[in-house]
């Protein structure tokens, strides 16, 4: 296999990714029919933690290991957080269009801000939880969903309704 790739590191930066892929597909739900902003943040975080917890192998290498350091695996995993901000944002913009609002642009910046520093902070949870698999999974969930709904809910000049809503997790 390595043949088709010009050193071991990029055989490996490809396995990387693909597995980023494989997890983004697992962790991202299309349809959330009758599930709260609350409800599916949560399911996604316990799905990225089951997902690590069937492919310890692959978690470790991308996470704990190597994956830490690498410049190229680092941009893997740049890529995967844009991904999912960008998910997150499109499921922001589903509620304000259901609330009959928008977003001022410079909101929307701070926003985005926001979310990448809440990502990071949910990957490095995870990543904690790969290291100690005896961390309660649903706490940790619970925790990532209150501070994201927290999050957005304190962005200044968020949108009030869109704010209310993550205040109250009613949608």
């Amino acid at each position: 296999m390595y043949h088709y790739f010009p050193d071991k590191r990029a055989f490996f930066a490809a396995v990387v990714k693909d597995e980023a892929d494989r997890l983004y597909e697992n962790t991202n739900m299309d349809d959330v029919t009758g599930l709260t902003m609350y409800e599916e943040i949560r399911v996604g975080v316990l799905a990225y933690m089951a997902y690590h917890e069937q492919n310890p192998e692959a978690a470790w290498a991308a996470y704990v290991g190597l994956g830490r350091s690498d410049p190229v695996l680092l941009g893997v995993e740049d890529d995967a957080k844009n991904r999912q901000m960008e998910h997150i944002m499109s499921r922001i913009n589903q509620l304000l269009t259901e609330l009959n609002t928008g977003m001022e642009p410079d909101v929307e910046r701070h926003l985005r801000v926001i979310l990448h520093g809440w990502l990071a902070m949910t990957f490095e949870i995870c990543r904690q939880r790969i290291i100690d698999p005896t961390t309660d999974a649903d706490k940790l969930a619970d925790a990532c969903a209150h501070a994201l709904l927290d999050a957005i809910a304190r962005v200044p000049e968020i949108p009030e309704k869109l704010g209310e809503a993550m205040s109250t997790s009613r949608l």
